[in-house]
Parts: C-alpha cells; structure tokens; sequence
C-alpha cells in the first residue's frame, strides 16, 4: 500500500503542489490508497491500480481541490468527493468519503462506459452534453497523471 500512496501523493502533487504535501494531501491520500487497496481497481485492465488512483485523484481535484471538508452546492454536496446529499459523518471521515466517492465511480463506469464520469457528475442526466463535457475533463486529467499506464 506504500507504493499506492506515494503514486496517488505525486499525482496530487502534481495538480496542486505544496511545499509540506504529507501535510497537505496526507490523509486524502491515505484514505484513497487505502480504499483502492481493499476494494480494487475501478478499471478491469488496472492491476496496477495507477489507472484508479488516477482517476479518484482527478474526480476529487477537480470536485474539491482536495479539501476534505468542502461543502458546496448550497450545503448539499460534501467531502473532497462533494458527494451530493451526503452525511456529515463524510466531512469528518476521509476514507468513508473516498469509499462513497470510489463506489460511485464504480457505478458511473457501469451505467456509461463512454464517460465512465458522466453519471456520477449528474445523476440522471448523465447523457447530456454537461455531463458527458465533465466526464471528458476529469478523464482527460485522469489520462495525463496515469499517461504510462493507459
């Protein structure tokens, strides 16, 4: 799980330097090696997990900057997953907000593996242009972080 969590710190790094990143992303971090390590990859060909993690690091970038305590939406969407209508407890708990974040992708790659981010970013409407538009950018960061390995 070592080697996860610096691939998955890296790539956070990457898209939001710090000068103290343990500091900064360390617990995000944990909580996404930590939920990839036990559920799998989000992708059947990723037995290196770097696809997964890649994407998880993209969808809670581009949801939250990585804030784990980000409340957006009027209040209605929480967590460094900004996980619409979720409890509390996901503010307060990282690896509970990247389990939801995780099993959430998981369903979105079900329901439109064209854009694997579509249904997650809008619920229902995932065949529309937003959503499909959202899906491309957060993949599109996802690619860029994991290039080697997609």
């Amino acid at each position: 799980m070592l080697h996860l969590y610096f691939l998955i710190l890296s790539m956070m790094c990457s898209l939001s330097p710090s000068e103290r990143p343990i500091y900064r992303h360390g617990r995000l971090a944990t909580a996404l090696a930590t939920v990839l390590s036990e559920e799998g990859p989000l992708f059947a060909a990723d037995p290196e997990l770097s696809r997964s993690a890649a994407l998880l690091v993209a969808v809670s970038f581009r949801e939250s900057s990585f804030d784990e305590r980000a409340v957006g939406d009027h209040g209605r969407s929480v967590c460094a997953f900004q996980i619409h209508g979720g409890s509390p407890a996901l503010l307060e708990d990282p690896v509970l907000c990247a389990r939801t974040g995780y099993r959430m992708l998981k369903e979105s790659l079900r329901m439109d593996p064209s854009h694997p981010v579509a249904f997650y970013a809008r619920g229902p409407r995932f065949l529309g242009d937003e959503a499909q538009k959202l899906s491309n950018d957060r993949m599109a960061i996802a690619r860029r972080l994991a290039k080697s390995a997609w």
